[in-house]
């Protein structure tokens, strides 16, 4: 079993930043707590373009993308995050190359 490294990115409309970033904090609270399958979770605001977001995360396994995927967690984000956004969100799975 490998780790899963796994981006997601999105814009979201001037209106909704402070309630995106609520849910933003609200998810990643919830996995630092309830997923210990997720090695790092860092959420960050762009600052030249405030209203675009990403998200890098870790995954031990598949077994622990499915776990979070189902989340009870994953389903308030999705519900909060979604309508507000400008365009779909764009997830991409990497293969590591290097880290320090």
């Amino acid at each position: 079993m490998r780790p899963i490294y796994l981006t997601a990115r999105y814009r979201v409309k001037r209106e909704s930043i402070e309630k995106v970033r609520n849910a933003v904090c609200d998810l990643v609270r919830y996995v630092k707590l309830h997923e210990p399958g997720i090695t790092s979770y860092t959420a960050g605001q762009e600052v030249l373009d405030p209203y675009s977001f990403q998200h890098v995360i870790v995954f031990e396994n598949e077994a622990a993308l499915k776990i979070h995927q189902s989340s009870k967690a994953s389903e308030l984000f999705v519900n909060a995050v979604y309508p507000e956004t400008l365009e779909p969100l764009e997830f991409k799975e990497y293969n590591l190359t290097a880290v320090k």
